[in-house]
């Protein structure tokens, strides 16, 4: 395990008992320049951790969706051979809708140099991201919201969405099964059944580890997905059943259709 590596897990289990960090302290405790701590806050921040400020960074997320900081750290190479594929989806002048989940925000952490893009929202800190860059048009979905996850849902929600085109969406979801994708909350179910109706394609985001697991509700038969982007091939078996059902799987030696990319 790298240095680097203890050295971000520490970083945000400081933060997550101070709320935050400075620059100066950060290169007394771990011995280190000036530029490498500057490094670290700015990777922490790509992967929607912190939130940089005048010397130092902050915390971008409450203490409850804090405590699972540590994982996402650990996570972050899946989240990033992930988020790089998907980028390979976007073009500009695209309506995308962004789902709630650190994955999808390690996505929208990706987008501020990228050309002009309409995003659509449910979760505050990847409208916050995708907004960085002042290039992309920034929809957040108003109502009730989720202090957990920071993410909105209800009525409100899905009416605002009703009204919107969208080109692509990303969702992450809690387990991917043979029989479709599933969530342990209801509220995905919901959010997905809009979707089926208001975007012509539905990309979902998932790591290896959500493969052959099973969850309360089921937010999508195979057949309403387009694609769905993961960081290593899956087991033959269960790539064989997505297939078969009309899914595009893409996974690092798998990473690019053309089809996909055109509107």
């Amino acid at each position: 395990m790298s240095l680097s590596y203890n050295r971000h897990k520490r970083l945000v289990e400081i933060i997550q008992a101070n709320g935050e960090v400075r620059i100066r302290d950060l290169m007394q405790r771990f011995n280190i320049s000036e530029e490498t701590a500057r490094r670290d806050i700015k990777r922490l921040e790509q992967d929607g951790l912190v939130a940089r400020v005048h010397g130092g960074a902050v915390a971008t997320q409450q203490p409850k969706l804090l405590a699972i900081s540590s994982r996402a750290v650990s996570e972050r190479a899946e989240k990033s051979t992930i988020a790089e594929i998907a980028l390979g989806l976007l073009k500009p002048g695209q309506n995308l809708f962004f789902g709630g989940g650190s994955t999808i925000l390690s996505l929208a952490s990706r987008i501020s140099a990228l050309p002009e893009m309409r995003v659509v929202t449910n979760m505050v800190d990847t409208a916050i991201a995708a907004a960085e860059g002042h290039r992309h048009r920034v929809v957040m979905l108003g109502g009730d919201f989720n202090v957990d996850f920071r993410t909105v849902s209800g009525f409100t929600a899905l009416r605002t969405l009703r009204e919107q085109q969208i080109d692509v969406a990303f969702i992450g979801v809690n387990a991917v099964h043979p029989n479709g994708v599933f969530d342990h909350e209801q509220v995905g179910q919901e959010l997905a059944a809009t979707l089926c109706e208001q975007a012509r394609k539905i990309v979902i985001l998932a790591d290896h580890s959500k493969f052959g697991l099973s969850a309360r509700y089921r937010i999508l038969p195979h057949s309403a997905i387009t694609a769905i982007i993961t960081d290593r091939r899956p087991a033959s078996d269960m790539l064989d059943k997505i297939e078969a059902a009309g899914v595009e799987v893409l996974y690092p030696q798998n990473r690019h259709n053309p089809a996909l990319v055109s509107t």
